[in-house]
């Protein structure tokens, strides 16, 4: 499992994202020459945590969202629509 992260580490995460949206993407390394370009963190281990949440934000924006409907149940071999009771 892994470790839990502090609402600093995720808010300046989600800020990042917000502000600069076409500039991470999933690679972590990618994202570390772009973070150093646009804040300086002292920090290698908060640094790598921030980097890691932005990786985690990324990946959830681009999951397909889910989209539940309802179908009624049909009778497949007749082709029509079971009352129910």
């Amino acid at each position: 499992m892994g470790q839990v992260k502090t609402l600093y580490i995720k808010n300046l995460a989600k800020i990042l994202v917000e502000r600069y949206p076409g500039r991470f993407t999933n690679k972590f390394e990618k994202n570390k020459e772009e973070l150093d370009k646009i804040v300086k963190i002292e920090s290698k281990k908060i640094r790598n945590e921030v980097i890691g949440y932005i990786v985690d934000v990324i990946k959830k924006q681009s999951k397909p969202k889910l989209e539940i409907t309802y179908r009624p149940k049909e009778d497949v071999r007749r082709g029509r629509r079971i009352r129910r009771k």
